[in-house]
């Protein structure tokens, strides 16, 4: 499964120009996912001098993909001389990845729900302002969560243990929730 979250503005110009590459992103992000630069040629008409002309320009923009988990390769063992006795095993809680897009007064999420566990929120914001993300869960006494202001065009990611249960996703900055800067995540049972 991907996730993709594009980059616009003057991160993508950057990106375009070759003066910042994707490993200037947070290391957070090198964690779960492997950067990608994609083009594409668009052609416009545009009036020069009084006459049309015909422009040819490549659009280029960076996608994050998921990257699958890693595993250590396996140590020799010896082999036992009586068989070894049955442990029980606890099963690996699974760590999950949540992408969250910020622009001017909306979020993106990359899905709408969630396991409960440990989950890894990425805060990408494109906006033109700075933009942070407040956690609430409703109808519960458990506390706020957040992943600080980050200014435009930049990145955060915070780990966090969500419980099962709706949250709601705000940004906490002076009317910015007021103006529609909310998103709902639902937190399901773990499987």
């Amino acid at each position: 499964m991907s996730i993709c979250l594009g980059l616009t503005g003057a991160l993508a110009v950057a990106m375009a120009a070759g003066s910042l590459a994707p490993s200037a992103l947070t290391a957070a992000s090198a964690d779960g996912c492997t950067w990608k630069r994609h083009a594409k040629p668009v052609v416009k008409q545009v009036r020069r001098h009084g006459r049309r002309r015909r422009v040819k320009r490549v659009r280029h923009w960076w996608t994050c993909e998921a990257r699958p988990a890693t595993s250590a390769p396996a140590a020799i063992a010896p082999v036992p001389t009586a068989p070894p006795m049955p442990t029980a095993e606890e099963p690996q809680p699974k760590a999950f990845y949540l992408g969250v897009r910020a622009v001017e007064y909306s979020y993106i999420l990359s899905r709408p729900e969630v396991s409960a566990g440990e989950v890894t929120i990425e805060l990408n914001n494109q906006g033109e302002d700075p933009h942070n993300l407040v956690l609430e869960r409703e109808g519960g006494a458990d506390p706020l969560l957040e992943i600080p202001e980050t200014p435009s065009v930049s990145q955060a990611s915070a780990r966090f243990t969500l419980s099962p249960g709706t949250y709601l996703l705000y940004c906490s900055l002076y009317k910015h929730e007021a103006k529609g800067m909310q998103a709902t995540l639902v937190v399901g049972a773990t499987s």
